[in-house]
């Protein structure tokens, strides 16, 4: 009996839905939780706004180089730097003051504390490492969601301990279904470890492992995966726009918290390929002088490039640790 593997004839994806209900809790948060948001997600939150496509990110799988972390085309290299991720999420500065935020291990008990929820409630996800959206949305999104019943909240009732666990439950939220998506749309509870450090920490970052986590799916995908787990939307971004060549620098100027919804103004003209077969095609035509190697947008004094005692650094992910070694490209930050 002859049996057909089902992986190997699995398509590619990607995230490609955004639910509703993740923009309508954005849109009733309340002035504080947005302040809460705001300064652990920075503008990442334009991701919302985005609309996100498959043929993009398949196109690009076949030209990364897992061994360095970058892609390689016909005559030059390229790769998502830490300084252009952190210019999307809005983070200007200078990323060396920044603390890098690590993956933290919670334990389900130690979830229900920091989302302030009873320890009596019954889900079984939560042994398993993971809740689905509707575990947080249910007992989040609703304006008056501090008053409804047999949600197991502990501050039930109790409006201003509400809104202290709203903003973080949300950017929980964000960030299992936007930054770091499961094939099955579930959210790790390592990441409520993390955001709940990031609103604790003045100067913590999470751009490291956002790029970190950037590799690592491009990395499995190479190997034939079939999902990308991590910020396809970022990815998608940070390529189109460097395929909108200009001659000479053309300086933008200081975005801040709106360089993502700025980012169809800046390739406003550009004709883009549409689907996978004609994207991969024109990446393969692609030359060093066809390329915009250095966004106008992105101003920095200071570039991270290696480490004091060796040639490369380590970006601590959400899975793994991936090598970094920007000085192969620092063309591209001019």
């Amino acid at each position: 009996m002859c049996r057909m593997s089902t992986i190997q004839n699995e398509p590619f994806s990607v995230r490609e839905e955004i639910p509703l209900e993740l923009h309508m809790w954005w849109h009733d948060l309340g002035e504080d939780s947005r302040k809460i948001v705001t300064k652990a997600l920075g503008g990442l939150i334009g991701l919302l706004k985005v609309k996100p496509r498959k043929d993009i990110i398949e196109a690009l799988i076949p030209f990364w180089d897992p061994t360095h972390n970058v892609f390689r085309f016909a005559d030059f290299e390229l790769t998502p730097t830490l300084e252009e991720i952190a210019g999307y999420a809005g983070f200007d500065g200078n990323l060396r003051n920044q603390y890098p935020v690590a993956p933290r291990t919670v334990t389900p008990h130690k979830v229900l504390d920091l989302l302030s929820i009873s320890r009596y409630i019954q889900d079984g996800n939560l042994a398993k490492g993971f809740c689905i959206f509707y575990f947080l949305y249910q007992r989040y999104e609703n304006p008056c969601g501090f008053k409804a019943p047999d949600t197991g909240l502990t501050h039930s009732g109790n409006q201003y301990k509400w809104e202290a666990r709203r903003g973080l439950a949300f950017i929980v939220a964000f960030l299992g279904i936007l930054i770091c998506p499961k094939k099955d749309g579930n959210v790790e509870l390592g990441l409520v470890g993390i955001v709940d450090f990031m609103m604790k920490k003045v100067n913590g970052t999470i751009v490291h492992l956002i790029l970190a986590e950037i590799y690592l799916a491009l990395t499995l995908c190479r190997e034939g995966g079939k999902f990308f787990e991590e910020c396809n939307m970022l990815l998608q971004l940070w390529m189109e726009e460097h395929l909108c060549h200009c001659p000479g620098y053309l300086n933008c100027g200081m975005t801040g918290l709106e360089c993502i919804e700025k980012h169809e103004k800046w390739v406003e003209g550009y004709e883009f390929p549409d689907g996978t077969e004609a994207w991969h095609a024109h990446l393969r035509s692609l030359t060093a002088n066809k390329i915009k190697w250095t966004f106008g947008w992105l101003s920095v004094s200071e570039v991270i490039y290696m480490s004091t005692e060796v040639c490369f650094l380590l970006l601590m992910g959400l899975r793994n640790i991936q090598p970094y070694a920007p000085h192969r490209f620092l063309r591209q930050l001019g």
